[in-house]
């Protein structure tokens, strides 16, 4: 009679296995590292808006809504977002050399307290729209009831920062509105967009 000895067969990994782990490995952290950039383009995807007649161009971003009917030069929504819409606005106001920006900021603020509901002034701070160029901003806040007559909810508190530029003859009012609870997180998206900003 034979003994039989069953032992773990080990086999070394070749040379080409090896190589095949470490592919796969730099494979999928390249795969990751695509797929964020990925998302991120998609999240900060842009549109060319542009009004000659206001000489403006702005990107603003995609997916939201274009609106140019009322007294801007025009604004867009974002329609996707639950509850208050966040918004920025184009506006263009004449000046002569006598006006300030503190007459244009006050201006503001008396036609706002006649038709937002709790309008308070916030701040009024020299704002850096981008490298060279400071302008006059004000923060503030209002209550804002949801449009729909059917849908009864809480009111929204929303925040909101008018950036006021001056230049040549005319005054650039760019206003952004958003939840009061969302503001500081969307911020950037405002920031970003006045950076392509050209007048």
């Amino acid at each position: 009679m034979t003994v039989v000895e069953i032992t773990q067969q080990r086999d070394d990994l070749t040379q080409r296995q090896r190589w095949g782990h470490y592919l796969v490995v730099a494979f999928a952290v390249a795969a990751m590292i695509l797929g964020i950039n990925l998302r991120d383009s998609a999240l900060n995807a842009t549109v060319l808006y542009a009004d000659a007649a206001a000489g403006i161009r702005a990107f603003h971003p995609r997916g939201w809504l274009v609106d140019s009917e009322g007294d801007y030069v025009f604004r867009v929504r974002d329609v996707a977002r639950v509850g208050f819409k966040t918004t920025i606005t184009v506006r263009v106001v004449p000046v002569t050399v006598s006006t300030s920006a503190r007459n244009i900021l006050d201006s503001l603020i008396l036609s706002r307290q006649r038709t937002l509901a709790a309008f308070s002034v916030l701040a009024r701070e020299p704002f850096t729209v981008r490298e060279g160029l400071v302008a006059d901003s004000m923060t503030y806040t209002f209550v804002s009831r949801d449009e729909d007559p059917f849908l009864q909810g809480l009111p929204t508190v929303v925040e909101g920062i008018d950036v006021l530029i001056v230049q040549g003859g005319q005054a650039i009012v760019v206003s952004f509105l958003s939840d009061a609870a969302e503001f500081n997180d969307l911020l950037p998206v405002f920031q970003r967009f006045l950076n392509d900003l050209s007048f």
